[in-house]
C-alpha cells in the first residue's frame, strides 16, 4: 500500500468517531490531499557510553571535595485502571547514565569510596530480571548492557543498596534530584524505585546528612546548559524533522480540514522519521491562537483565518520547539500580513542579541521594544504601558532534554540551544480597530549562541511571508 493512501485512510478515519465521547467536526473528505512525507534528514549516530561517561566526570569536577550525587530514574506512571503512560526517562538520570529504564538509581562520589573492603568511584542500581514483567513489557538492560551504554564499571541489582553502607563520615555534601519526593502512596506500581528512595532517606537521616536537591539540580544545569557536538546533532536532527512537518502541513492544508488533521500529518512525519512528540502538538485555528497552551486540536479550519502550530520532535531524548503561523487559505490578508511582519521583525532583532555575553533576558526586552514601537506604529495601542495586552509571554528558554530544559539564565555563553519565540495576540473585543480583532501570530525558532552571530538551527521551516504563500500555491494533490 503506497504511503500517500495509508496516511489519507488514517486521516480519514478520524472523522469517523468522537474523541473522548464528544462530537467532532467531520473534515470535507473531498478537500483531502495526498500526503507525501519530506525528505529524511541524515540520521546521527546513537549517543555512546564515552558521552555519559564524560558528563559523569564532569559533574565530579564541580562537585565539592566529600560529596556525593544520588540521582534516580523516572517512575513508571499510571494513566488508567491498569494502562500506564509511557516512560520517558528522568532527563538528569538520562544525562548521565544514558539507561532508559525505571527502577534504577545512580550514586556517584566526588572521592572514591571505600565499602565492604571495595573501592568505588560510582555504582549504578538497576532492576534484576523480572520475568514476569519482561513477559508484558519487554527485556530489562541487564548488567551486561547497562553497562555497555552507560560506562559505569560498577552495576549492581537495586535491590543491594537496602543493604549497602556507605561511610558517612567521609561525606560532607549529599545531592540528589527531585524524583527524590517520590512516595509509595503515589504510585500504583511502586516497585523498587519508591523502596529505593525510602531506604536513601532512612539512611541520610540516620547520618544526620541533609539531602540537597535544589543545590544538586543547579549542578546538573550548569552542566546540561552548554550542549556538546553529538548532542547539537541529536538536535539538529529533531529539528529538521519538526522543520518537514510544517513543510508537509503548508503543502497540504487546506480550508474546512480539521486541526486534528494536521495533528496527524505532523505527529505522522515525527515518527515515520524515528521521531517521538516532545510535547503535546498545538495546532490552533482562529479564535483558538488566544490560548497560549491549546491542544484540543477539533475544530474546523476556516477561509480567512490563520493557524498557530508549535510543534517539536523529540529524537534520542532531545527536543525541538518550532511554531509556525499561516494562513488557512493560503494568503495573509492585509491586516494579518502587518501583524505577522511586525513580529517576524521582533524576532529578527531579538536573535541579534542572542550572542555571547548578553543577559539571557535580553533578546525578549529588545523583541518587545520592537513590538510595542510597531503596535504604537500601526495604531493599535497609544501607550507604551498597553503592550502587555498583546503581547502577553516570554520570549525565550533553554532546549535540550527537556522542552524547557535545566539552565542557569545567566549570561548567554556559545554551545547554549534558546528559543526565540515573539507573539500577538489580539482577541476579539480589543480597544482596538476591529479589523485586526482576531489575528493571532507566534514565531518560534530554535538558536545555538556561537562565539559570532547566532546560529538559526529551525531554517529549515519556512517563515518569510512569501517564502510561506509561494510554498502554500504549489500543487499538492500528490499521488505517490
Amino acid at each position: 500500500m503506497r504511503l500517500s493512501l495509508l496516511f489519507l485512510i488514517v486521516v480519514n478515519a478520524f472523522a469517523s468517531f468522537s474523541l473522548m465521547g464528544q462530537d467532532v467536526p467531520a473534515p470535507n473528505k473531498t478537500n483531502v490531499p495526498h500526503f507525501k512525507i519530506a525528505a529524511a534528514p541524515s540520521i546521527p549516530e546513537e549517543l555512546s557510553s564515552s558521552f555519559f561517561f564524560e558528563n559523569r566526570e564532569r559533574l565530579r569536577e564541580i562537585l565539592p571535595d566529600s560529596s556525593m550525587v544520588v540521582l534516580f530514574s523516572a517512575p513508571i506512571r499510571t494513566r488508567t485502571n491498569d494502562i500506564d503512560y509511557p516512560f520517558r526517562q528522568d532527563p538528569d538520570f538520562y544525562y548521565f547514565t544514558g539507561v532508559n529504564e525505571d527502577n534504577a538509581m545512580l550514586v556517584v562520589f566526588k572521592n572514591p569510596m571505600r565499602i565492604n573492603e571495595k573501592w568505588y568511584r560510582e555504582i549504578l542500581f538497576i532492576e534484576n530480571d523480572n520475568m514476569i514483567k519482561q513477559v508484558w513489557n519487554g527485556p530489562v538492560l541487564g548488567a551486561d548492557q547497562a553497562k555497555d551504554v552507560s560506562g559505569v564499571a560498577t552495576v549492581m541489582s537495586n535491590t543491594e543498596f537496602k543493604t549497602m553502607e556507605f561511610n558517612w563520615a567521609e561525606i560532607k555534601d549529599v545531592y540528589s534530584n527531585n524524583n527524590l519526593f517520590i512516595e509509595l502512596d503515589d504510585l500504583k506500581h511502586p516497585g523498587d524505585l519508591a523502596s529505593m528512595v525510602s531506604h536513601f532517606k532512612l539512611k541520610t537521616e540516620r547520618a544526620g546528612k541533609e539531602i540537597l536537591v535544589n543545590e544538586g539540580e543547579d549542578l546538573y544545569a550548569k552542566l546540561r546548559q552548554k550542549k556538546s557536538k553529538e548532542e547539537l546533532d541529536m538536535m539538529q536532527r529533531a529539528i529538521d524533522i519538526t522543520g518537514d512537518a510544517h513543510i508537509n502541513v503548508m503543502k497540504m492544508i487546506r480550508p474546512e480540514m480539521t486541526e486534528y488533521q494536521l495533528q496527524a500529518m505532523i505527529e505522522y512525519t515525527f515518527q515515520f522519521n524515528g521521531a517521538e512528540v516532545a510535547f503535546p502538538s498545538i495546532v490552533a485555528s482562529g479564535d483558538n491562537g488566544a490560548i497560549m497552551h491549546y491542544t484540543e486540536n477539533r475544530e474546523l479550519l476556516i477561509p480567512g483565518d490563520m493557524v498557530i502550530m508549535d510543534i517539536g520532535a523529540e529524537y534520542e531524548g532531545y527536543a525541538a520547539d518550532i511554531t509556525r503561523t499561516i494562513p488557512v487559505s493560503g494568503v495573509f490578508s492585509e491586516e494579518q500580513k502587518k501583524v505577522y511582519q511586525l513580529v517576524l521583525d521582533a524576532q529578527t532583532v531579538a536573535i541579534r542579541y542572542a550572542t555571547k555575553g548578553y543577559k539571557f533576558w535580553t533578546p525578549h526586552e529588545e523583541a518587545y521594544r520592537t513590538i510595542g514601537k510597531g503596535l504604537i506604529a500601526l495604531g493599535i495601542i497609544t501607550e507604551w504601558g498597553d503592550i502587555g495586552k498583546y503581547f502577553i509571554h516570554g520570549t525565550s528558554h533553554y532546549l535540550g532534554l527537556d522542552v524547557h530544559d535545566a539552565g542557569l539564565y545567566s549570561a548567554l555563553q556559545p554551545g547554549e540551544v534558546i528559543t526565540v519565540e515573539p507573539g500577538i495576540y489580539i482577541p476579539k473585543g480589543s480597544p482596538c480597530d476591529e479589523k485586526w480583532w482576531g489575528i493571532f501570530v507566534r514565531i518560534e525558532d530554535d538558536i545555538l549562541i556561537t562565539d559570532g552571530p547566532a546560529k538559526v538551527l529551525s531554517e529549515r521551516s519556512p517563515r518569510k511571508i512569501s517564502e510561506i504563500e509561494a510554498l502554500m500555491a504549489t500543487d499538492n494533490a500528490l499521488t505517490e
